[in-house]
């Protein structure tokens, strides 16, 4: 004997028809809202008097008033810190420029002093009587005196820069006088030393006057 099978149609649950809750939507979609600030009420900073005014007022309790007055006092100690701070700072740069206006006249002074025999030289190489002594003795004072003014000028870091010619022009220790044709030298080359320069470490005094090949 067949049995056709009937069709279920009894209603679904009660539960399973219900519309998703809010709980069940996805947060991310939600709209942010954005937080406005109202300046109006933005809390302004007492001044002094207003201060002194509200802890004379009955409003002020004294637990307040205790913490306020040590606020102010903190600020006070704070204030007065920074003060001595600034004052012991000036006063350390005072010293310190000072003392190096003191080292550098120290050093000018030593510096002139050892040229000091050199002019004695030069005065007393001038001052010979030319009748009673030759040409000769006078360049000879005058080239000791040199001589002693160049090795005081080594005794003080300062060295010559003598370029010899052949050697490559440098800019920053050479002068280009004038350019000239050379057939012994390429361009570029320093042809003739017309002056000798000097340098004190890394400071160039004078550069050397050199003709440069062209």
């Amino acid at each position: 004997m067949n049995h056709e099978t009937q069709a279920n149609t009894e209603p679904l649950d009660d539960d399973l028809m219900q519309e998703p809750s809010s709980d069940d939507v996805n947060t991310s979609d939600a709209v942010d809202e954005t937080v406005e600030v109202d300046l109006d009420e933005v809390v302004e900073p007492m001044s002094p008097e207003a201060i002194e005014s509200h802890l004379n007022s009955d409003t002020c309790d004294e637990l307040s008033r205790q913490c306020i007055e040590q606020l102010l006092n903190e600020v006070i100690t704070a204030t007065e810190g920074r003060q001595r701070a600034l004052a012991d700072f000036k006063n350390f740069q005072r010293r310190a420029t000072e003392e190096e206006q003191r080292m550098t006249r120290i050093a000018t002074a030593s510096a002139f002093r050892s040229v000091l025999p050199v002019l004695d030289q030069l005065q007393l190489a001038l001052q010979q009587d030319l009748e009673a002594v030759s040409s000769e003795q006078v360049l000879e004072g005058v080239r000791i005196a040199g001589d002693e003014l160049v090795k005081i000028l080594s005794d003080h870091g300062v060295a010559a820069i003598e370029p010899k010619p052949g050697d490559d022009f440098e800019p920053h220790r050479h002068e280009a006088m004038m350019n000239m044709d050379s057939e012994e030298h390429e361009s570029g080359q320093i042809v003739q030393v017309l002056q000798v320069g000097f340098i004190l470490g890394e400071q160039v005094l004078r550069p050397a006057k050199v003709s440069v090949a062209s």
